[in-house]
């Protein structure tokens, strides 16, 4: 027997986490022979655990849930449904807070439950308005395009994608029509939103609402206030900033299909608000961007502080194999991106770990070891693109369960009363 071999039938062959390291430097370029001779492996024994691996990296759907939306606005140019950019779920499943790409608000579903307590699916939606809360530089006249919703401190952040948008030719049109609309680039002021809004207690527990102020959580008796980034008709704070970086400066008149800056994700733990770029990807990089912000007493109003090393912004570059960030989640210290194509092109759609991402304490290029590909997931050709993510159980006690929602979804995810199914799969380990 030769000592791989002994290693595994005593139960010590190489780590998942060493195996996955493997395989992400064969599809780099390197040799089976060489990656198997760096495990101390054999060339078949490394192949028999790669395709092990593999196909435990394969997304297992556990079931679907219908997310039931009523449609307050005929007139939008999509149903809610069909533009899903952003998920969040709060008080493990009990409702979901929803953006959606079209218009300035959110939407809140609350969970519909069996005879054992197990979440069946999504309904009583009730929207808020995001104009009741802030003012817009375009007024009502333009979408925010919402692409990140994250739950901290009693909070609902929520951020826009901060990207330009080309515009696109309609079928029918002729040539010369087609090539000047190719050529018009517009700058939308509402997509700009970087803001955080109370939760308070709303229909029922589990179920809370969004609100201009409420009581502290902890307690303190101070007052939470729903506070934006200043934003006017040329940008923001974040954005002129941004526009000044050495890395994404260039790619900030840039649009977000053509690999321009545009946000896709966001996660905030504590004080550290993280956004997850979908664009652009540098040389196969992907960005995350970390944020501290201040709130100013009387009004709410956000403001950018420094972090401890004396930069307002950190940037953390990410290996996910030419791939940019789709949505963010955090799992104890690590960061878990769902990542798919910065172009306007279908999958791949991976799950992707960052070992220790809160533990960074500077902008950092991060080892490619401690980024490690944990899920492959499904997608569709020309529909269901995997935008949203959220991490919660079905029932209490149960394990977690990782929750995707689709923009674009396919026909046969579309279910009656203005539903949708989202899909719930197995989380992969460590979750």
């Amino acid at each position: 027997m030769t000592k791989a071999k002994h290693e595994d039938a005593e139960g010590d062959a190489r780590s998942p986490r060493e195996i996955a390291a493997a395989m992400r430097e064969v599809e780099g370029g390197l040799s089976v022979t060489d990656a198997a001779r760096s495990l101390g492996l054999v060339k078949s024994e490394y192949q028999r655990l790669a395709a092990a691996h593999a196909e435990r990296r394969k997304a297992k759907l556990v079931t679907q849930l219908p997310l039931v939306f009523h449609e307050p606005d005929p007139d939008a140019e999509k149903a809610i449904r069909e533009d899903v950019s952003a998920i969040a779920a709060i008080a493990e499943g009990e409702s979901l807070f929803i953006g959606a790409d079209e218009g300035a608000a959110l939407e809140r579903l609350t969970a519909r439950r069996d005879a054992a307590g197990r979440v069946v699916g999504y309904g009583g939606h009730k929207r808020f308005d995001l104009h009741d809360f802030f003012d817009f530089p375009n007024g009502r006249d333009e979408e925010a395009d919402v692409e990140g919703l994250a739950i901290a401190d009693g909070f609902l952040w929520v951020v826009g994608s901060h990207s330009l948008k080309r515009k696109k030719p309609k079928a029918g049109d002729d040539p010369e029509k087609a090539l000047e609309t190719l050529t018009r680039v517009v700058r939308e002021a509402n997509r700009f939103l970087l803001c955080r809004i109370p939760l308070v207690a709303g229909d029922h527990p589990g179920a809370p609402k969004l609100a201009a102020s409420g009581p502290a959580v902890d307690g303190s008796g101070r007052t939470r206030r729903a506070g934006a980034l200043r934003m006017d008709k040329d940008g923001s704070v974040l954005s002129r900033r941004l526009a000044r970086d050495p890395h994404l400066g260039p790619f900030m008149s840039i649009p977000s299909k053509d690999n321009g800056l545009d946000v896709e994700g966001m996660a905030v733990s504590g004080d550290r608000v993280f956004l997850g770029l979908r664009g652009p990807v540098l040389r196969g990089w992907a960005t995350i961007l970390e944020l501290r912000f201040r709130a100013k007493k009387k009004t709410g109003r956000l403001k950018l502080r420094r972090q401890d090393d004396g930069d307002l912004i950190r940037r953390h570059f990410l290996d996910l194999d030419g791939l940019g960030v789709r949505s963010l989640l955090i799992d104890g210290e690590d960061l878990v991106v769902l990542a798919g194509p910065t172009m306007d092109l279908d999958g791949p759609v991976r799950l992707y770990r960052w070992r220790g991402g809160l533990n960074a304490q500077d902008s950092t290029v991060a080892p490619r070891a401690d980024v490690e590909r944990i899920l492959d997931l499904p997608f569709g050709e020309g529909d269901d693109h995997a935008e949203g993510a959220t991490l919660m159980p079905l029932s209490p006690g149960d394990p977690i369960r990782l929750v995707v929602a689709y923009d674009t979804p396919a026909h046969a995810r579309l279910v009656r009363s203005g539903g949708v199914l989202a899909d719930v799969f197995e989380a992969p380990e460590r979750f």
